[in-house]
């Protein structure tokens, strides 16, 4: 990111723009003691949750865990770049930016992409053209009609159309001086024998893909002649703009309503996402074509965990929504998924039913997994012992995935019950029985204890510096438990000794991971209540240093049973010796003589 733009010119923005008089140009502010407090732009809520540091030049959001700096607040709320956020801070504050020299091949490549966004556009631009202005439109235009589009919802979606022949859009790119190999690159035409080329997308309608930071990154094509051998659908091929794996459709439109609603719906075609916001459905989204991926549910993870799957209700699209919940949980994510009526898709659900009828079902909404495993169950006859097995044997490897140990145990108990089968034969096929054991020997590790005591040192690491030699010395860092914590603390610790700053804008700026620059700012805002430094300190070490060694001690304690069980008197000795040690240990952190000592 500021790599093409230098650093000093970052640092003089910051110290220009004042985050309040920024963020008071989108929100309304009020004075709240030292900070200040305002409705969240980027989800719904009644009672004001988030807080503006003047004093930090941060903010953050209790309600949706969203934070940031004067840079993350516009890209975030304008959709821009880090580059694109600068430049117009810059501008804001009368900053002229000189860019850094790249090198030549960055230089190439950055050139090349403006060329194909531009390329896109001008693609674009020609069909909709077609669509909306030409004779030749009209059977299309009488399709989308037909279909219950409405020529706003074209005009919203920039919809086109391709006609039937072989070279229009080539004639149009020779005619405007575009280079076709780029044109070939992005799969809008096509060498043929003679090494002439040709129209890719023909006699379709056009559905151009647009990132959601509205940029125009490949086109879909819906034929409009049923009766023809080509493909119903095709896409724009793979290109250094764009991956369809790791795109979808429609989320430049819907993701201000995603924010909105704190949720996203996940249909199957393009004139499910149409109809749906339409009809006032907005936050939808939809795969481009294909099964769902595992990029795609990363690239909505970043607006919201929400999501409700409301693909066709015939048996492929069912099959579509199980096979996309081994995805949703190793992502985290625990979806829902839409009831409509068998053999419906959205598309015809909400013509019928409209907005009312869809939102009904929406509130109905049932976990996938219970989803998942009701299926499964149908499918077999669950009095003979082959189709119990079989059951199981299909829903373990999804009930292993589940992070929350008390959603698992709800669901291994609701799959007992319906197949009546004991707890314990589903848990020895999935492997919890080991699993639960390690999980109770180490039963305080996500303890608020514990969990506190890391979150106030990594604060005072950020707030006040002067403490870091002190949590270095104190070797703590494998005491963590909270992975998120545990990261960043070791990135802070990393900046301090390379002498860098530790101000919480500066950590932000040089955080790749969202998740950890909405961490900083929690922690920071929090954090500003912390009155006596070196005795929060003090406790906060102690508890994590004793949490440790009594973890140690739990499990040498299961050895030295196991030990005397088979009578091993030398591997006993070993134990109760290092347990003495621990104890030792454990006595010094709790003494009152340990103390830190601040530089």
């Amino acid at each position: 990111m500021s790599s093409y733009i230098p650093d000093d010119k970052i640092a003089e923005i910051k110290e220009s723009c004042n985050i309040v008089q920024l963020i008071a140009e989108y929100v309304p502010l009020k004075k709240a003691g030292t900070n200040y407090r305002g409705a969240c732009p980027f989800h719904s809520e009644k009672e004001p949750s988030f807080i503006v540091s003047e004093g930090k030049q941060i903010f953050h959001c209790f309600g949706c865990g969203i934070g940031g700096n004067v840079f993350t607040f516009l890209m975030k709320f304008e959709h821009l770049s880090f580059p694109e956020a600068a430049k117009k801070l810059a501008q804001k504050c009368g900053i002229t930016l000189p860019q850094k020299e790249i090198s030549p091949t960055q230089k190439n490549l950055m050139g090349e992409k403006e060329k194909l966004f531009k390329i896109n556009e001008f693609a674009t631009e020609y069909y909709s053209n077609l669509l909306n202005q030409t004779p030749e439109g009209e059977k299309a235009r009488s399709y989308l009609k037909k279909r219950g589009i409405s020529e706003e919802t074209i005009l919203d979606h920039k919809l086109g159309f391709a006609t039937n022949r072989w070279d229009g859009l080539l004639k149009s790119f020779k005619k405007r001086g575009v280079p076709l190999k780029l044109a070939q690159k992005l799969g809008l035409i096509k060498p043929g024998k003679r090494n002439e080329y040709y129209d890719c997308f023909r006699n379709r309608i056009i559905f151009p893909i647009i990132s959601y930071n509205h940029r125009i990154i490949g086109f879909g094509g819906r034929t409009i002649s049923e009766s023809e051998d080509s493909a119903k659908y095709i896409n724009s091929s793979d290109s250094l703009i764009y991956r369809k794996s790791n795109s979808l459709y429609g989320l430049n439109a819907a993701l201000s309503f995603i924010r909105r609603e704190e949720s996203a719906i996940l249909v199957e075609g393009y004139f499910d996402l149409l109809s749906l916001h339409q009809y006032g459905i907005k936050n939808a989204v939809a795969p481009l074509g294909t099964a769902l991926t595992d990029g795609q549910i990363k690239l909505l993870k970043r607006f919201t965990r929400n999501m409700a799957i409301a693909f066709d209700t015939d048996d492929s699209g069912i099959k579509a929504t199980i096979r996309s919940l081994p995805l949703f949980l190793e992502n985290g994510i625990s979806p829902e998924v839409v009831l409509l009526p068998s053999g419906i898709d959205p598309d015809s659900y909400i013509h019928k039913e409209k907005k009312e009828g869809f939102k009904k079902k929406l509130d109905h909404a049932v976990p996938l997994m219970e989803f998942a495993i009701n299926k499964m169950i149908d499918q077999f006859d669950t009095s003979t012992i082959n189709n119990k097995l079989a059951i199981i044997r299909g829903i373990s490897p999804l009930l292993s995935k589940l992070s929350d140990t008390t959603e698992r145990n709800l669901y291994i108990q609701r799959l007992s019950q319906q197949i009546n089968v004991g707890e314990n034969v589903i848990r020895s096929e999935i492997h919890l029985e080991k699993q639960e054991k390690t999980e109770t020997k180490e039963h305080f590790i996500n303890a608020p204890d514990q969990h506190s005591a890391e979150e106030l040192i990594v604060q005072l690491m950020i707030l006040y510096p002067e403490v870091i030699s002190q949590v270095k010395h104190a070797q703590v860092v494998d005491d963590f438990k909270e992975p998120q914590l545990k990261r960043l603390m070791c990135f802070i610790t990393e900046l301090f000794d390379q002498n860098q700053s530790i101000e919480p804008d500066n950590l932000i700026n040089q955080l790749e991971e969202e998740d950890l620059k909405n961490l900083i700012t929690r922690l920071v805002i929090k954090g500003e209540s912390i009155v006596d430094i070196p005795k929060t300190l003090k406790n906060s070490i102690q508890k994590l240093k004793t949490m440790s060694i009594r973890r140690e001690i739990q499990l040498l304690n299961i050895k030295i049973k196991e030990a005397q069980q088979e009578r091993d008197e030398n591997a006993m000795k070993r134990f109760l010796v290092h347990k003495q040690k621990l104890l030792e240990r454990r006595k010094k952190y709790t003494s009152d003589q340990f103390s830190i000592q601040l530089q």
